[in-house]
């Protein structure tokens, strides 16, 4: 007994001095007792439960933060370059940005400010930008959509608006200047308030173009696919427009729109009467106002064709959609017209 008592002392004395002996550590989940940093590893130390022994494993490097910056604007010439650069250690590398091939370029070259003035029919302040408009593509261009982001000096955004340029033909490798558009003073709004307040030379400008029309009748956007006129048994045409001021000698109260209208008959009937849905659309093909149409009082035989001279709407001038139908040139509008009801002269209906 003694002997086996003395034995037992002695293991037990070599595992105190040994720590865990042959058995298997116990460690914890560690902690991180070096921070990794984008150019260094760290340390993470995990310790034993059992004998506190520790041992220490790597942590992999942080990611790079990047923040990118144009270092040079590409030309029409030349590439340019963008550079990012690690905000925690400066690393940096850097790409090529490629020769612009825009086919629009659209600069703003002027601000002005012209305050609220009731006598003059401003009731709010207004901005007016001039634009330099360069037509970069092979074809007249009729008209151009985009976005204009008006951005301070550092370049934040301050506030990003729709911006179309129409009414003016722009030649082949021409520019015009645009001198017209601008923008009310919302003085509710930070972002309007912060526009007029800043001077020209503290803003930076970026027209983002969204869509071009040629003035062959193309666009840069893809056309949507349409119903062929093959087989509608009526076709709408808009051939002219014609605005009638305010006159109450005549009885006309308020300007009003009139249309010529040339109504199609593809059928092998007469027909007595066509009711539909006319839809009015911009230079883009934007819808600006839909409105109930009907072609009666007149017999349109079949495989054959009328005018209608006399139909049109009144306009409200406290409607946007009014006012622009009547400021828009017919060239710069689009129409599509909906058969919903067709009335034969032999009394059937479809």
């Amino acid at each position: 007994m003694k002997k086996f008592a003395m034995w037992s002392m002695i293991v037990l004395l070599c595992v105190i001095l040994t720590g865990c002996g042959k058995c298997e550590h116990e460690y914890d989940n560690g902690v991180i007792t070096k921070e990794p940093t984008c150019t260094e590893e760290g340390e993470k130390t995990f310790t034993c439960s059992l004998c506190e022994e520790t041992k220490i494993e790597s942590v992999v490097k942080k990611p790079h933060t990047y923040k990118e910056e144009i270092t040079k604007e590409p030309t029409f010439e030349e590439e340019g370059e963008r550079t990012f650069t690690c905000k925690d250690c400066d690393d940096s590398y850097t790409e090529s940005i490629p020769v612009r091939d825009d086919e629009v370029v659209v600069t703003v070259t002027d601000k002005s400010n012209l305050p609220k003035d009731i006598n003059a029919g401003r009731y709010s302040d207004i901005i007016n930008l001039t634009f330099d408009v360069l037509n970069r593509s092979d074809k007249v261009i009729k008209g151009i959509q985009g976005n204009l982001s008006i951005c301070d000096l550092f370049g934040e955004e301050i506030l990003k608006v729709s911006c179309d340029f129409t009414g003016n033909s722009i030649p082949v490798g021409e520019s015009i200047t645009i001198d017209d558009l601008g923008m009310e003073i919302n003085q509710f709004m930070d972002s309007h308030v912060k526009f007029y307040n800043t001077d020209f030379s503290d803003l930076q400008f970026k027209y983002e173009v969204t869509n071009i029309v040629y003035d062959d009748g193309s666009s840069m956007k893809e056309q949507s696919s349409t119903e062929s006129i093959e087989g509608q048994k009526v076709i709408v045409t808009v051939d002219d427009k014609q605005n009638l001021d305010i006159n109450y000698n005549v009885g006309r109260y308020s300007p009003r729109v009139e249309f010529v209208f040339g109504v199609y008959n593809n059928t092998s009937k007469d027909i007595k009467g066509v009711q539909g849905t006319l839809t009015i659309k911009d230079l883009f093909g934007v819808d600006i106002m839909s409105l109930g149409l009907d072609f009666t009082g007149q017999t349109i035989p079949a495989n054959s064709s009328v005018v209608f001279d006399d139909l049109g709407f009144d306009i409200n001038q406290f409607m946007d959609d009014h006012v622009k139908v009547y400021s828009t040139n017919l060239e710069d509008l689009q129409f599509e017209y909906e058969v919903t009801s067709i009335v034969y002269t032999d009394g059937t209906t479809e």
